[in-house]
C-alpha cells in the first residue's frame, strides 16, 4: 500500500537567515526518514523526497540540497553526519581617512585636555571630543592605533591611572628642533619649508547652497587620478620656478609611495636649490626618500662580507675569525653618526637642513598653505575636473 504526503506550505522562513548546525541535522534526519519510506514502498513513486523534506521542515529546496550534500560528505569521510553553522558574512568596514591635519588636531586636543581642561584624556573622552569638533568620527580601536602612530603610549601615573605620555625620544627630538630653529632665526637665516601633498582630479566642495530649483555643484563620481604637488617656500612666498606636479603612479592611500629618492633629488638639484636665497635653511619632514642614508649600518640580514666591509670602512677593529653574530654586535655598538644623501646634496649647495620631529606636521607652516590651496581648488573647480584645468 502506497501513501502520499499531504502538501504543506513551503515557507522558507527569513530570507538570508543562517540555518544552525542543530537545525541542519534535523533536516538531514527528516530527509533520511522520507527517503527510507519511499525506498520501502510506503510512499508513492511520484513523491520527490527533497521537496517533501523542504515542506516538512519549512525551509527552501536549495537549503535542503546544501544540507544533504554536507551530510553525505560527512558520512563518506567520518561515517556519521556532522554539520557546522555557516559563518555570518561580514562586509569590510569602510576605511577612515586621517590626514596630517587630523593628526595634528588629535595632538592639539590631547594638549587641550592637559593644559586647558586640566583633565586626564581617556580614549572614551577623546573619541567624543574629536567627534564633537568634527575632527574625525572614529572608534576607540582606530584611535588607539593612531595614537601609537603619533608616538603616544598609555602609561601609569602616580595616581595609578593611565594617561597619555609621549615617548621620550620624540620629546627630545622636538626640543632639539626648536633649539636649532631658534638659533637659525637668531642668525637671520632664511627658512624654507619643503613638503609634498596630493589632490584628486575630482576634488570638489562637500557642501554648497542649494534650492529646489538650483541643485548647485554636483558631486563627481569617482576620485579620478591623484595629482602629487611638491613645493617649498618661506616668508617671501613659494620658491620661484620650483613647482612640481605629476600624476601619481600608485593607488595606495599614502601618496609618498609615488615619489622616490631619484625623482626627489633630481627635482631638488634642477629646480629647487638653484632658485633659493643663498645660505638658506631647508626644513624637511621624515618621508623615506628624505632619509636615505649614505653609510647605513648593516643588519642581521646582511651578508657577513658586507658587515665586515662596513666595519673596515668605519675604522672599527675586528678579527676575521669572528662570527657574523659577533660582527653585528660590533655594528650595534659603533657610535657612527647617521648621514643622509639629501642632506649632502643640500649642504653642497651651501644650505643647511633641519628635520622635523616625527608626527609633527603642525610645526610645518606649509601644511596650512596646502589646506588653503585645496579649499580654493574646491571653490573654483565647479564642473571642471582639475586634470582638465
Amino acid at each position: 500500500m502506497e501513501l502520499s504526503l499531504t502538501p504543506a506550505s513551503t515557507s522558507s522562513g527569513k530570507s538570508g537567515k543562517a540555518v544552525r548546525s542543530q537545525a541542519r541535522a534535523i533536516i538531514f534526519s527528516v530527509y533520511q526518514y522520507v527517503k527510507g519510506l519511499k525506498d520501502g514502498g510506503i510512499l508513492g513513486k511520484n513523491v520527490i523526497v527533497r521537496e517533501e523534506t523542504a515542506k516538512a521542515t519549512s525551509v527552501s529546496l536549495s537549503t535542503v540540497n546544501k544540507v544533504i550534500a554536507e551530510g553525505n560528505k560527512a558520512l563518506q569521510e567520518t561515517g556519521s553526519p556532522a554539520f557546522i553553522t555557516p559563518k555570518k558574512p561580514r562586509g569590510r568596514p569602510p576605511t577612515l581617512e586621517c590626514d596630517e591635519f587630523s593628526e595634528a588636531a588629535i595632538r592639539h586636543k590631547i594638549s587641550e585636555f592637559y593644559i586647558v581642561k586640566k583633565q586626564l584624556p581617556t580614549l572614551r573622552s577623546l573619541v567624543v571630543a574629536l567627534r564633537e569638533d568634527e575632527v574625525i568620527d572614529c572608534g576607540r580601536n582606530f584611535l588607539t592605533k593612531r595614537l601609537h602612530k603619533l608616538g603616544f603610549n598609555w602609561k601609569k601615573c602616580q595616581s595609578s591611572r593611565k594617561i597619555l605620555v609621549e615617548r621620550p625620544e620624540i620629546v627630545n627630538w622636538r626640543l632639539r628642533y626648536l633649539d636649532a630653529m631658534k638659533e637659525f632665526r637668531a642668525q637671520g637665516r632664511y627658512v624654507v619649508y619643503l613638503d609634498e601633498t596630493y589632490v584628486n582630479e575630482s576634488h570638489h566642495a562637500q557642501n554648497c547652497w542649494q534650492s529646489p530649483e538650483e541643485r548647485g555643484a554636483l558631486s563627481r563620481i569617482g576620485k579620478g587620478n591623484r595629482l602629487i604637488i611638491v613645493h617649498g617656500g618661506g616668508e617671501l612666498g613659494f620658491v620661484s620656478n620650483a613647482l612640481l606636479i605629476f600624476k601619481a603612479s600608485s593607488r595606495s592611500g599614502d601618496y609618498h609611495t609615488s615619489m622616490n629618492f631619484d625623482n626627489f633629488s633630481k627635482w631638488l638639484k634642477e629646480k629647487f636649490l638653484p632658485n633659493l636665497p643663498s645660505h638658506s635653511v631647508i626644513v624637511l619632514d621624515n618621508a623615506a626618500y628624505h632619509n636615505v642614508q649614505t653609510n647605513r649600518k648593516p643588519s642581521a640580514a646582511s651578508l657577513k662580507n658586507d658587515v665586515a666591509t662596513w666595519l673596515r670602512n668605519n675604522g672599527i677593529q675586528f678579527d676575521e675569525s669572528e662570527t657574523k653574530a659577533q660582527l653585528i654586535c660590533k655594528v650595534k655598538e659603533a657610535d657612527v653618526p647617521k648621514t643622509y644623501r639629501i642632506d649632502e646634496i643640500i649642504n653642497e649647495a651651501g644650505h643647511d637642513v633641519l628635520h622635523l620631529p616625527p608626527y609633527h606636521p603642525d610645526l610645518n607652516p606649509i601644511e596650512m598653505v596646502w589646506g588653503d590651496l585645496k579649499g580654493e581648488l574646491a571653490r573654483t573647480s565647479v564642473g571642471t575636473p582639475l586634470g582638465v584645468k
